[in-house]
């Protein structure tokens, strides 16, 4: 009987703790977004070579912010892009490194994993940064990977509602707009990884352009994640 209650207990501390934690946070961010009325746009898995550029400029018409959590395997080769991105304004976030899902792999390689993301960045930058925002590939954490990043007092970032351009099937473009119009503030998850059709590439930043016009619509502020937290 200890022994199945023991496991339970390591169990629920393991996986239930940072799962708790992850809805908590996304709560806060949500109220805080709506409180302040503000839009804050995120793109994972970058950089790309032309969606993330192309991002870029749509954001400067706007002359809005947003913030891109990098993925760290898709720098090789792209430091330009990461180096336009911070000289634009832009927040430079972590993703990681391999997009590896904390809950299946052991917890060292977890932190190896958000120490190789940040590497890679600062790499591409040319400094020693160490540490950066920090958002778990598919929000999954395991206790220490969690316990690592609030050691670090690094800010682990979410989002309130996904845009869905990741999505076998894509929804209307103008989701992000009617999100924001019903509730007049949000933390939207965007992705500007390489995309194989050009549609896709199109799609985003259709979405991305109906999110900023209606934002523009409501008086909101489009922020960065590190303005909002």
């Amino acid at each position: 009987m200890w022994l199945i209650l023991i496991i339970i207990l390591v169990i629920f501390v393991y996986y239930g703790i940072p799962y708790i934690y992850g809805k908590y946070a996304k709560r806060t961010l949500k109220n805080k977004a709506v409180k302040s009325r503000v839009l804050a746009l995120t793109f994972d898995d970058g950089p790309s070579d032309n969606l993330t550029l192309a991002i870029m400029d749509l954001l400067d018409k706007y002359n809005a912010k947003a913030s891109f959590f990098l993925l760290g395997r898709n720098i090789a080769g792209r430091e330009n892009i990461v180096k336009q991105i911070s000289v634009r304004g832009h927040d430079i976030c972590s993703h990681g490194f391999d997009h590896l899902n904390y809950l299946k792999i052991s917890p060292w390689c977890s932190i190896k994993d958000i120490k190789k993301g940040w590497d890679a960045i600062d790499s591409a930058l040319g400094i020693d940064k160490e540490k950066y925002l920090f958002r778990p590939p598919y929000g999954k954490l395991n206790i220490v990977s969690l316990a690592y990043l609030l050691l670090k007092k690094v800010h682990v970032v979410y989002w309130t509602d996904d845009s869905g351009d990741s999505w076998k099937t894509k929804p209307s473009s103008d989701r992000v707009a009617k999100l924001i119009d019903n509730s007049l503030g949000a933390v939207i998850l965007n992705h500007d990884f390489n995309r194989r059709e050009k549609q896709t590439e199109s799609w985003v930043l259709e979405s991305v352009r109906l999110a900023l016009e209606k934002a523009k619509e409501k008086n909101m502020s489009i922020v960065t994640v590190s303005q909002l937290n």
